[in-house]
């Protein structure tokens, strides 16, 4: 079982071992960013980009699910102390080369998230990119701050037709609105375009949330 080190370890690659940890996903994921390339490149997603206004760079910001990086290593740019969290050791130790190259550290945890425990009040952002599970919808507003925000995007129901997704990995429409509903939504939308449809969502926690 992981649990949560009170200290950020800027610059640090953290590979404790993990009981029950899902070999199979462990394998694809590390076997898709084991590739010389950044597979879904190294520039942050366009949502978080564009609402970059709304972060203020302070305080401690963890990404769920971080893949190779791109969204940790733009928020340690703009000044958080960042841990980044992923299944595969492969795409967070691209998530540290993408550090580098960028000049800028972060701390990363090879986690299974069945397994992870989430520290309450821990973080003052929260990114969450192209990953849902609904298990843990609770813990991931449990551990932001009063005042904090989350950044949230992934595929929604009309992405169906699209892809050969099942039906429980995406979002029904709205659902982010209904789960996060005692938070203030800042910006929301959700979209249908180039073959891929997903919402996008920044919320911030109320201080009596």
């Amino acid at each position: 079982m992981i649990r949560f080190r009170p200290k950020c370890y800027k610059g640090t690659r953290l590979l404790p071992k993990i009981d029950h940890m899902s070999l199979k996903d462990k394998h694809k994921w590390n076997t898709k960013y084991g590739v010389s390339e950044y597979i879904t490149g190294s520039e942050p997603c366009e949502w978080l980009q564009n609402n970059a206004d709304l972060l203020t760079g302070e305080g401690r910001a963890l990404d769920i699910a971080a893949g190779e990086g791109r969204n940790a290593v733009f928020a340690a740019e703009k000044g958080y102390e960042v841990l980044a969290i992923d299944i595969s050791e492969t795409g967070l130790d691209k998530a540290h080369a993408l550090a580098d190259q960028k000049k800028t550290k972060l701390e990363t945890q090879v986690v299974d998230l069945d397994e992870w425990k989430f520290k309450k009040n821990a973080f003052d952002l929260v990114l969450c990119f192209n990953f849902l599970d609904r298990r843990i919808f609770h813990e991931i507003k449990n551990t932001l701050k009063p005042g904090g925000l989350i950044f949230c995007e992934t595929f929604t129901v009309d992405h169906l037709k699209h892809s050969d997704f099942k039906r429980e990995w995406v979002l029904e429409h709205n659902e982010l609105l209904n789960v996060f509903r005692e938070y203030h939504i800042l910006r929301y939308r959700e979209m249908d375009r180039d073959e891929k449809a997903f919402a996008s969502m920044v919320a911030r926690k109320k201080n009596d949330a």
